[in-house]
């Protein structure tokens, strides 16, 4: 008797698989799901693009009104002007009109996760004083419900149910041939099973990759989800063999319960618990283990020494001892001037001063934590497969709680930018408190509305390619292991 090829063997499953209808039944259901998860990331992208195109707005507005006002105040009037309302004068326009964002853009890749981007806003606007306790004040969540529920994106398509369609495609192969008898004909022809497990889950594979492949390429161009790449097409190609590799594995673990011969319910049973224990178990446990490994610095604490600091500045004459201190400190002279310490702009600076350091130690604990955090994870994420392809899909859409974080510092270290512009600008107004134009009702002494310093956005491609090669190789490391183990089980055929 003759030996069969393989690449017969390898065309005869394919169209035996393409002719079964649970098949088109399991592929129809991933494109629907794929299609929907790609529209729901585009309208997310779309809203995060159009709110910071209308933060744009808002600042090229507030600069034109303030040009506008300065022009108005330059001519001699009767009206009298608080400080409060002259966006001309440099404490007036940076407490109460200027209007300065930090942004964090969606990446080009934006629609493949979620992350948690529906409670980590991608736009903060600058503020100051008491109300910056911690960095995510900022912070308006929404629905309860859309947070309970989660995200429905690709990335929990892609990680969660492709998984179960490669299941339901690849499950029982092998194990019913052995339930129904039809193993011990295969098993009597010149074939061994290496050859024959390989031709059926090598055309399972290559049917699945093209699904799920060509499913999430279909859904994100029919949802116009994807933009200029911007030099991104290397992080989308590792992310394309990063999935390719993820479906492979799964395979190869359908392969490998095969080799069990323990029949198509037990191999069912066994792959869904695999599912369960690798995509929620195990992240489950990753992640509790990074709470105990990054324990979460006490917040409570940290507000309680903000009260303290706001009773002792407002309680007797502690304030005004903080204030002269502070004065002398940035003017020498300050002490020849009597009166200036009590001015309310130099109040507020030396307020904000002493706020700041005196919670800098909390700040710097939350900021050494969520450094903790993401350092953990990282090394974690690894364990899993699904935790690795997730955080793969994170990175590159830019959604994950690394890159947040560094957002986080990066708006601290913005608004300290925007403090040391106007400060110096403030105290030589308060020096000279004599208004530019005899008789106007505005001081006019500030108009630099260009020159205020404005945020630069950070979009860490480097990184997102980085983690997606790492992704691919521990996947492929994974499959090696799994295709190996279920090559060794299938020396011969079962007794």
């Amino acid at each position: 008797m003759t030996t069969v090829r393989f690449p017969v063997l390898v065309q005869a499953e394919l169209r035996l698989i393409l002719r079964e209808r649970l098949t088109r039944a399991i592929l129809a259901a991933l494109l629907v799901a794929l299609c929907l998860a790609a529209w729901t990331g585009a309208g997310r992208v779309a809203s995060e693009r159009a709110a910071l195109a209308q933060a744009a707005v808002d600042t090229d507005r507030v600069v034109r009104d303030a040009r506008a006002a300065h022009e108005r105040y330059a001519k001699p009037s009767p009206i009298k002007l608080n400080y409060w309302q002259d966006p001309t004068d440099a404490f007036g326009y940076m407490t109460y009109f200027m209007t300065a964002y930090a942004v964090k853009p969606p990446t080009p890749l934006a629609a493949f996760a979620a992350g948690q981007s529906d409670v980590q806003p991608a736009i903060m606007r600058a503020s100051f004083g008491f109300s910056t306790v911690f960095d995510d004040t900022a912070y308006e969540p929404g629905s309860t419900a859309r947070l309970r529920l989660g995200p429905f994106d690709l990335a929990f398509v892609l990680v969660y149910l492709v998984p179960l369609a490669v299941i339901a495609l690849a499950g029982t192969r092998l194990s019913s041939e052995h339930d129904s008898g039809i193993l011990r004909m295969i098993a009597s022809q010149p074939v061994g099973p290496r050859r024959v497990a390989s031709a059926k889950f090598g055309a399972v594979a290559l049917v699945a990759i093209t699904a799920v492949l060509g499913g999430t390429a279909l859904a994100l161009i029919v949802s116009g989800a994807l933009g200029a790449f911007d030099g991104w097409e290397g992080t989308l190609a590792l992310l394309a063999a990063a999935l390719a590799a993820y479906v492979v594995l799964w395979v190869s673990a359908c392969a490998l319960v095969a080799s069990l011969w323990r029949g198509g319910v037990a191999a069912l049973a066994i792959l869904v618990l695999a599912w369960a224990c690798v995509t929620v178990a195990l992240p489950s446990t990753l992640g509790l283990a990074v709470e105990v490994l990054a324990p979460t610095p006490s917040r409570i604490a940290a507000i309680d020494a903000s009260r303290q600091a706001q009773v002792r500045f407002y309680t007797g004459e502690e304030g005004a001892r903080i204030t002269a201190a502070w004065l002398t400190g940035k003017i020498p002279k300050a002490l020849s001037r009597p009166g200036l310490a009590e001015l309310p702009e130099i109040k507020r600076l030396a307020r904000d001063a002493f706020y700041d350091e005196a919670l800098a130690g909390y700040r710097d604990a939350a900021r050494d934590h969520t450094r903790a955090v993401a350092a953990w994870s990282r090394r974690l994420a690894i364990l899993s497969p699904a935790t690795v392809l997730a955080r793969a899909l994170e990175m590159a859409a830019g959604t994950d709680a690394e890159r947040h974080s560094a957002f986080l510092e990066a708006s601290a270290a913005y608004r300290r930018d925007l403090r040391a512009f106007f400060e110096p600008r403030i105290l030589a107004q308060a020096l000279n408190p004599t208004p530019v134009c005899q008789g106007c009702p505005s001081r006019l002494d500030f108009n630099a509305y260009d020159a205020v310093p404005a945020f630069v956005p950070s979009v860490p491609r480097a990184a997102a390619e980085h983690q997606a090669l790492v992704a691919l190789s521990c996947l492929i490391a994974g499959t090696l292991l799994l295709t190996a183990m279920a090559y060794r089980r299938l020396s011969g055929w079962p007794a």
